[in-house]
């Protein structure tokens, strides 16, 4: 038998209705209905917040990362599946994958459609997150599992606002499907990305800053000028911005501020080939770090941790360098 923990935390999968809309109050509750008669299994559930995905901040995808490091060295489950609201799902997932592991399978689901609506979605994805914590696999680390797709944390995101199937891994797809008989893997994850082992501490003052005409360099100042201590840059393309944009950015590495770059674009990494002000290679001139091809608002919580555990700027470099 396979001990499995359904863990809630709110979301729009434990919604209900009222006059007004859709919330949560105290009836609110997972349906997991779906999964009480699946064979072999024996399921154990907990609430453990009750929040729409909107009010998670980092702190509390921090607390949930180390309650799910504590489910995996107790050795208490043979897996964990994580329901939570859709709009930080992402950030949620990624934090924990950062922080395990990878020798407890956790899977995080939800639903796009709460139980009162039509074609609700949340029974069949908990019945399908269940299944694929029961699957033996070779650490594929923390999953998404939605719309009977699987997907790795560090790739996944929500691409439209209600379709069912919105979470996507743009440029690499699904690691793998759960069909009506069986879990179905097609690719496993080649790298992933972790924190040193120790305690999670997040620097709270990281910023992110997405970029557009005309735009960027003011809010990189006042970043600056606030006392933060790291920034993420949404750059156009390849890693490029405006020259304005550049010199505020040189500003705040002068300043102290560790500034990682990204790019908007949803596939393909920044690269310094362009040398032109504010280029990629003007900006490597002038002291950036780069993402590779991840995306801003996850690396914005792998800085926090990095920060707040206390590394250093060419240590951040070193775990940056394969992206």
């Amino acid at each position: 038998m396979k001990k499995i923990l359904v863990l809630s935390t709110g979301g729009t999968i434990e919604m209900l209705r009222n006059n007004s809309g859709l919330t949560i109050d105290s009836a609110s509750a997972v349906d997991v209905s779906s999964i009480k008669a699946l064979p072999e299994t024996n399921i154990s559930i907990r609430k453990y917040l009750s929040l729409p995905s909107p009010h998670i901040t980092p702190e509390i995808m921090a607390d949930i990362a180390k309650e799910l490091r504590r489910l995996e060295i107790s050795g208490e489950f043979d897996g964990v599946v994580v329901t939570h609201g859709t709009d930080t799902l992402e950030e949620t997932a990624f934090m924990a994958d950062i922080h395990l592991e990878g020798t407890l399978p956790v899977v995080f689901t939800a639903a796009m459609r709460s139980s009162s609506e039509l074609g609700v979605d949340g029974p069949r994805n908990i019945r399908s997150a269940v299944r694929v914590a029961c699957t033996e696999a070779r650490n594929p680390g923390v999953t998404v599992v939605l719309n009977d797709e699987i997907h790795a944390a560090g790739r996944v995101t929500k691409t439209c606002t209600s379709n069912i199937s919105s979470f996507d891994s743009p440029g690499y797809g699904p690691l793998g499907f759960v069909d009506d008989d069986r879990v179905i893997y097609h690719r496993l994850p080649v790298w992933r990305m972790n924190l040193p082992r120790g305690p999670l501490v997040l620097e709270t003052r990281v910023g992110l800053v997405r970029t557009a005409a005309g735009f960027g360099h003011d809010v990189i100042d006042f970043l600056t000028e606030s006392g933060y201590r790291g920034i993420v840059v949404e750059a156009f393309g390849r890693g490029n911005v405006h020259p304005d944009t550049a010199d505020a950015i040189g500003r705040a590495v002068t300043s102290g501020v560790l500034v990682i770059i990204t790019s908007r674009c949803h596939e393909g990494r920044v690269l310094g080939i362009y040398s032109y002000p504010g280029g990629g290679v003007d900006l490597k001139k002038r002291g950036i770090l780069s993402a590779g091809d991840m995306a801003g608002n996850k690396i914005r919580l792998f800085l926090m941790a990095c920060i707040g555990g206390g590394l250093e700027k060419e240590q951040i470099r070193k775990s940056l360098s394969s992206l």
